[in-house]
């Protein structure tokens, strides 16, 4: 028996159902930032906020991660990272997350004003690689707010450790993809994507981009890369620790992607199979 041939309206019904798109959704998270509510050194964050704070190697206190951020400033630095699509699904984005702080900034308002956003076919920097949408001009923060959490050096490693503080404040800013790319389904399954960006603040001043943390190790994986614009040079993102005989390890930066998935889960109806 050919279930194809017995049951085309079932299996056309069933095809649809799983091709539809499910509600607009946080759909993606490239890590995290928080380390907890409490410090390595055992100081409380303000209350209903969490420490991002960078790491040591569980066991190894003589070491200790150093960057707390990486720059990206408008005109001067850009940062790039990746998604891929999993095998089984296309994606429709609305909007991508990304997390800046600028040290002394108020609680309210946010310093930031703008930032720009490409989305690349590769990565930023290799042979090939072309940007699908956006440039380094048009302005696509839709908001900014506060993410409740606070960039802190380690403050036990390497011995005494650094004091903790909330002069580092960190901000989710909300960027509209740009509409080359809004079309449904525009990223397909199984591919692997880049984006790029900068921001900017009220001061025109320098701000960074924490990298994501991975409590426990100061090695979370991660492929990030930072461009210096002047020179039009792609260089990986990098840890050098502290102190400076300690491993230089690779970074990745953590962000959001907002929209609606498609399965691809149809495939098992596009054979026939003899029962």
């Amino acid at each position: 028996m050919i279930i194809q041939a017995r049951l085309p309206f079932a299996v056309a019904a069933i095809c649809a159902l799983l091709l539809a798109p499910t509600a607009m959704a946080q759909i993606y998270v490239n890590g995290t930032l928080s380390s907890g509510p409490t410090s390595d050194s055992g100081v409380a964050a303000p209350t209903g906020a969490n420490w991002s704070e960078l790491q040591h190697d569980t066991g190894n206190t003589a070491e200790a991660n150093t960057s707390a951020g990486y720059s990206v400033a408008s005109g001067q630095f850009r940062l790039a990272d990746d998604f891929t699509v999993p095998a089984t699904e296309n994606w429709t984005l609305t909007a991508v997350n990304i997390f800046t702080y600028k040290t002394g900034s108020p609680a309210t308002p946010s310093p930031f004003t703008a930032s720009t956003l490409q989305i690349w076919n590769g990565r930023p920097g290799d042979a090939g690689a072309a940007v699908l949408c956006g440039d380094t001009t048009t302005n696509v923060l839709a908001s900014s707010t506060d993410a409740s959490l606070f960039r802190l050096f380690n403050s036990v490693a390497p011995p005494p450790g650094s004091a903790t503080g909330t002069t580092r404040r960190i901000w989710r800013n909300q960027l509209t993809v740009p509409a080359a790319c809004a079309g449904a389904g525009f990223f397909t399954a199984g591919s692997t994507y880049w984006i790029s960006w900068d921001s900017t603040d009220s001061a025109a001043g320098a701000h960074f981009a924490p990298s994501k943390v991975v409590v426990g190790t100061r090695n979370p994986g991660g492929n990030a890369r930072q461009l210096t614009v002047s020179s039009t040079t792609w260089t990986d993102v990098i840890d050098v620790g502290n102190p400076a005989t300690a491993p230089d390890y690779p970074q990745d930066f953590p962000f959001t992607l907002e929209g609606t998935v498609s399965s691809n889960n149809d495939l098992i109806f596009r054979n026939n199979f003899d029962m």
